[in-house]
């Protein structure tokens, strides 16, 4: 994000626009606080006909829903189902229920993402924030593809969703061209304060370029499902949770949140308005009502090189732990 967006993000607010998601079957992740639990609202108030919270803990998925209930005067509408991001395990018995409850799934938004300020491994091996933020988002998406794509139908294509960040763009070198996903996961190759999180966005938008191969029909070349990538823009999310931890962060990031970020509700116009914008927006960044160029590092002939390279880490990462991500991916 350059300095001038910076200044305004808190004045210059995504429209608030109100499309009708009735009949809609759909899934938000990380829906129980932030980002995601405004977008569940959202989708509730606009006469969608499912709406699953996607959360770790249930109880506070629970209240959530209370909460959704209350504001909107809608019952039977949002569910709770537990999703630990974390748990592969976890993330293939949530995509399988998916898969058998739904009749047809018609939106997932992957919102779920953490930005940690020091090195964490998760139980595969691998730093959290990348963890989560690529392989296990690349997962879920990989494992609901198939749904999302046998519920196109003549009048409408299903989206698959995932947040990105305008911060991608401020990456302008990695660790490594050979191994980049591999390099930022370990102790040393961590990018600290705020670098680990902008890389895990890059690494998004390269898994974006994959998935979009893959939601190609193989007889038209036409989009199954739609993949737009969306920025919400500097919000006073749950996202910095662990820079509240910091007392000194803490300070800082209090006056950011007075001068900079928007709120929850208006980053998440951004989510509703990516949906909406339905092809134009497939393959594409969106934020703040316009599609964005991407980021420098994805850009020419390296950039095409990067995208390849990272999916294929990515893939071969998953399969480690999930072979049928190669039948998934078609290897």
């Amino acid at each position: 994000m350059g300095l001038s967006e910076l200044l305004t993000n808190k004045w210059i607010v995504p429209k608030d626009v109100r499309p009708s998601f009735k009949g809609c079957n759909v899934i938000v992740t990380g829906a129980n606080v932030g980002l995601g639990y405004e977008t569940a609202l959202k989708f509730v108030q606009l006469g969608a006909n499912r709406v699953v919270l996607a959360v770790r803990t249930l109880s506070k998925g629970e209240e959530a829903k209370r909460q959704v209930e209350s504001k909107t005067g809608r019952t039977g509408v949002a569910e709770v189902w537990q999703l630990d991001m974390l748990n592969y395990d976890s993330i293939k018995a949530f995509a399988d229920k998916a898969t058998k409850d739904f009749d047809h799934l018609d939106i997932a938004c992957l919102n779920a993402g953490i930005a940690g300020l020091s090195y964490q491994e998760s139980d595969y091996g691998y730093e959290r924030t990348m963890q989560v933020n690529v392989l296990s988002t690349t997962l879920l998406a990989l494992l609901l593809m198939p749904k999302l794509k046998a519920s196109r139908t003549a009048t409408y294509t299903p989206v698959l969703e995932m947040v990105g960040s305008s911060n991608a763009g401020l990456v302008s070198k990695l660790h490594s061209d050979r191994t980049p996903f591999a390099s930022y996961n370990t102790p040393t190759g961590f990018g600290k304060v705020g670098v680990q999180y902008n890389v895990s966005k890059l690494f998004v938008l390269y898994v974006q370029a994959g998935l979009v191969d893959l939601a190609k029909n193989k007889e038209s070349g036409n989009p199954d499902v739609f993949i737009p990538v969306v920025c919400p823009g500097a919000t006073n999310s749950e996202l910095g949770r662990e820079v509240k931890a910091w007392l000194v962060l803490r300070v800082l990031l209090w006056l950011f949140e007075v001068l900079i970020q928007r709120t929850t509700e208006e980053g998440a116009r951004t989510y509703i308005s990516g949906i909406d914008q339905g092809e134009k927006t497939h393959g594409e960044f969106w934020k703040d009502d316009k599609i964005r160029a991407p980021a420098p590092l994805m850009a020419g002939e390296k950039g095409k090189q990067l995208r390849a390279t990272v999916w294929e880490e990515v893939v071969d990462a998953l399969a480690k732990d999930v072979p049928e991500v190669r039948q998934l991916v078609g290897t």
